[in-house]
């Protein structure tokens, strides 16, 4: 990594799909990448919210707080926070791996909220989003996620066996996959998205082998995976493919709120919708965006509970509800700009 602490793996510019680990790679082969990006996420995301801070107060040199929400489906508050990475320090981290200079910056949204480790409405249990967000993440943002059209695994890799070490803490249970999601962002002014990202979860273990309850989920996009003949969704015809970068961290916090502790739920994203949308009207918008999939997670969870199914036609805000905002796009939460639309003249076509 840099001397700025960034490196050059979790990055909106993504990974190629040339970069992208053999089909057959063995778990040894791709241990030094999966890794390589452990490496970078967690200190990234810890300083939105240091572990040593009783308040887990975020670095106020790196993230600038925008606000809380609240909503009826979360009994918890959601923070938002900013984080824009200068071009010029990319620029020196693509020169320390590649020599390459040429980066734009970036924006991050990051969101925080803290739940009771309860299946109750409003909130829900460790076991809960153990399964929905590190065992079967796709498949609850394609069922959660109201403008999630499509979802699939594109590729897997067997990561059996890897295990490694980095923030004070021994990671294990890795998987590698990639997805390819399709999202409605603006009908019909702007065209469907569809984000295809290699994905790697992991969770953290203590002392002899006790779980330490925390796991992260980390998403790079795959610019030019449409190439790939494992392309389903960004090799169809006409496909917009758009980019989004996040890291998100789920821990168990043993405080001994809500009757046996609190869950920590972290999601930090920059993306890139492509298209005609402008880059600084996607980063204002963002922060209103990025605190809606807590509520929406937690209204279709508890859906889930009472045996509902967890209907995909909800809204948050009472406008269309955006992209899980790990993909951070979202057209109808684009605020007015100087008296008019921001999103006037914005079209991709038909």
């Amino acid at each position: 990594m840099s001397a700025s602490g960034l490196g050059p793996l979790v990055r909106l510019w993504g990974l190629r799909n040339e970069q992208l680990p053999a089909a057959t790679a063995s778990a040894d082969e791709l241990a030094p990448l999966l890794i390589a990006i452990l490496q970078e996420a967690v200190p990234f995301i810890d300083s939105a919210a240091p572990k040593g801070s009783s308040a887990a107060a975020p670095d106020p040199k790196l993230w600038k707080r925008k606000g809380t929400h609240a909503h009826a489906d979360s009994a918890a508050r959601v923070e938002v926070l900013e984080r824009a990475v200068p071009a010029a320090d990319l620029e020196r981290v693509v020169a320390a791996s590649s020599g390459s200079t040429s980066k734009v910056s970036e924006t991050w949204c990051c969101r925080r909220s803290v739940h009771a480790d309860k299946a109750d409405r409003g909130t829900a249990s460790w076991a809960e989003f153990d399964r929905c967000f590190r065992e079967h993440h796709a498949e609850s943002e394609r069922a959660f996620t109201p403008s999630c059209l499509a979802a699939r695994a594109a590729l897997r890799w067997d990561c059996a066996g890897v295990e490694a070490h980095e923030g004070g803490l021994a990671w294990t249970d890795f998987s590698l996959v990639v997805e390819e999601m399709r999202h409605r962002i603006g009908r019909p002014v702007l065209k469907d998205r569809t984000f295809p990202v290699l994905q790697m979860t992991c969770r953290a273990v203590a002392g002899g082998g006790q779980e330490e309850e925390e796991f992260v989920v980390v998403s790079i996009p795959v610019p030019d995976f449409a190439r790939s003949a494992a392309s389903t969704l960004a090799a169809e015809k006409g496909a917009q493919v758009a980019t989004y970068v996040s890291v998100e961290r789920i821990r168990k916090l043993n405080d001994g709120e809500g009757g046996g502790g609190s869950i920590e739920w972290l999601m930090a994203t920059a993306s890139d919708a492509g298209g005609a949308l402008p880059a600084w009207v996607q980063n204002l918008a963002a922060p209103g965006v990025i605190w809606k999939d807590v509520p929406l997670f937690l209204g279709w969870i508890a859906k889930e509970r009472q045996g509902g199914g967890g209907a995909k036609d909800g809204a948050v805000d009472g406008g269309e509800a955006g992209p899980q905002a790990s993909t951070g796009v979202e057209v109808d939460a684009v605020p007015t700009v100087s008296g008019g639309d921001a999103r006037a003249g914005a079209t991709d076509g038909p």
